[in-house]
């Protein structure tokens, strides 16, 4: 197998990008209030500040997920069936499992509150079924059922940007797509088969693997083009805010196309700005704290988020819960994460596909980027 390096820079910042990348989902949603209309006028501080952190600023995490997810799938594959066939092997346990075991605890705790509430399920048995295995409750899942399309797909987009002509195309569409919003992947029980979003940043991964001094030399970006790309990061989302309050597009068309337009470079820009700034946070804590970011994400929604919030009900102003559940969320996530590696060590493996915060059990722990 032809495998291609990175450097160590590089794949100790990766890792750091996942935890980071791991708490601005958290963040995104535990989100506790939202701008009601179009008007800055009308918004309060709190309804603008959280649309400005959690949704501007962290929507740059299931890009750098997606990006890396493809960066290290193609790094190691040399187009052969035989590795096509380990990789979807992998994948299964890593991501597959994962996510049946997560959605299949979603669903459990789903019912057992219908019943206790004595509410009908109100599903026939196949449509039980088909919500368990491609639809549960905890929302996060949706990017790892969008990562097993996207291995199963490999080898297509392998062949697209083989060529130089026929990847600027397959690039430029995708992301012209993704630029308009425009979803053309059909809905399968209430998610779309693929959303644009994580095609287009696996697909450049997949561009990047062939391009690796590009990352080497973003992870040793100087100081003040760091802070000019920042400052350009948090103004385009500043100025998006300010134009569209109450922006929206998650299966829905809630913007304009200017407001649109400067969302998705705010993005482009944040993914290299957030890159070029975890290459300045290599600790070896926070390295070996990243394994445990994949369990976070698995365990940080549905049915923890219900519980959290009826916990959070009994003492904290509902608008205002996310400053304080967050991060209460995350650090709690993080330290469940580290005590169970310690205590559970198999079970913590096959919960996370093998991932493990290398802190607790070194044999265990992972360079992967997480959740690939």
């Amino acid at each position: 197998m032809i495998t291609r390096e990175l450097s160590d820079e590089v794949k100790q910042t990766f890792q750091i990008v996942a935890l980071i990348a791991t708490v601005l989902v958290v963040g995104i949603h535990y989100k506790s209030d939202m701008p009601d209309g179009p008007h800055v006028a009308t918004s309060t501080w709190n309804e603008l500040s959280q649309e400005f952190f959690l949704g501007g600023v962290a929507r740059v995490a299931v890009p750098l997920f997606a990006f890396a997810t493809g960066l290290f799938y193609f790094l190691s594959d040399d187009g052969s069936i035989t590795t096509y066939r380990n990789k979807l092997r992998q994948r299964c346990r890593t991501v597959l499992v994962p996510f049946l075991i997560t959605g299949s605890i979603a669903m459990l705790f789903w019912t057992s509150m219908r019943l206790l509430q004595h509410k009908p399920l109100e599903l026939t048995g196949g449509q039980y079924v088909s919500t368990w295995l491609l639809h549960p409750p905890a929302e996060q899942l949706w990017f790892l059922r969008d990562l097993m399309v996207l291995v199963v797909v490999a080898p297509l987009i392998r062949l697209l940007c083989s060529q130089p002509l026929s990847r600027n195309a397959f690039i430029s569409a995708v992301a012209i797509a993704w630029l308009l919003n425009w979803q053309f992947t059909p809905v399968v029980m209430g998610w779309h088969v693929l959303y644009l979003e994580t095609l287009l940043f696996f697909s450049l991964g997949c561009v990047a693997s062939a391009h690796t001094s590009l990352l080497e030399r973003a992870a040793r970006m100087t100081t003040p083009t760091l802070l000019a790309l920042s400052f350009a990061w948090l103004l385009l989302v500043v100025v998006r805010v300010s134009l569209r309050p109450d922006f929206d597009i998650w299966y829905t068309s809630q913007c304009g196309a200017i407001d649109l337009l400067l969302h998705q470079m705010s993005i482009v820009v944040g993914c290299v700005a957030v890159f070029a700034i975890s290459s300045r946070l290599r600790f070896a804590f926070l390295q070996q704290l990243s394994g445990a970011s994949f369990f976070v994400y698995l365990v940080h929604e549905f049915p923890l988020r219900a519980i959290v919030g009826r916990v959070a009900e009994q003492g904290v102003e509902p608008s205002l819960s996310c400053w304080i559940v967050a991060p209460v969320v995350i650090v709690g996530c993080f330290a469940a994460a580290v005590v169970l590696c310690r205590l559970c060590p198999s079970m913590f493996a096959v919960i996370t596909g093998g991932r493990a915060p290398a802190l607790t059990l070194p044999r265990l722990a992972s360079k992967r980027m997480t959740p690939c």
